[in-house]
């Protein structure tokens, strides 16, 4: 089992069919919606990026190339995930162990995040989504704005 399914996917009791000991352990299968991609970066013995391989692990590849579509990527890519950790990184101060905000308990870290994310996508302006209103300047919009979600 690997932990994307163990995380994102359906808990089952898997049926017994009558051999053995019956399992009292439950499994996990991925959801019929989970669209889930890697992206593995192959390097020569210099640590030069020789090339970009992509993969779809989980999900119809019709849906994951409208599902990139719909979001405004031109490919799989790491760019955005990347830019999205770095933020939070920089952001988010209970991950440094030597500051006064570090979360020793994973409840109060879990709630951090949670209220990180929707300052993120509901309150922070991105520069790079503002668009040119009427007047010929331009509106600022958070993530959730620029996917027409909130107004």
């Amino acid at each position: 089992m690997d932990a994307v399914t163990e995380v994102y996917g359906v808990e089952y009791l898997p049926v017994h069919d009558g051999r053995g000991r019956p399992t009292s352990e439950s499994a996990f299968v991925p959801r019929q919606d989970l669209k889930y991609v890697q992206v593995v970066k192959e390097r020569d013995e210099h640590g030069n990026l020789k090339k970009v391989v992509t993969r779809i692990v989980y999900g119809d590849p019709v849906e994951v190339r409208a599902s990139l579509a719909i979001s405004g990527s031109r490919g799989i890519s790491t760019s955005s995930v990347e830019r999205q950790n770095l933020s939070v990184r920089n952001y988010g101060r209970r991950f440094v162990r030597r500051t006064i905000r570090f979360s020793k308990d994973g409840k109060y870290f879990k709630w951090y995040m949670e209220v990180l994310q929707a300052w993120f996508n509901f309150t922070k302006a991105n520069r790079s989504l503002r668009a040119r209103n009427s007047y010929g300047s331009f509106t600022h919009r958070t993530l959730t704005m620029a996917q027409g979600l909130a107004c």
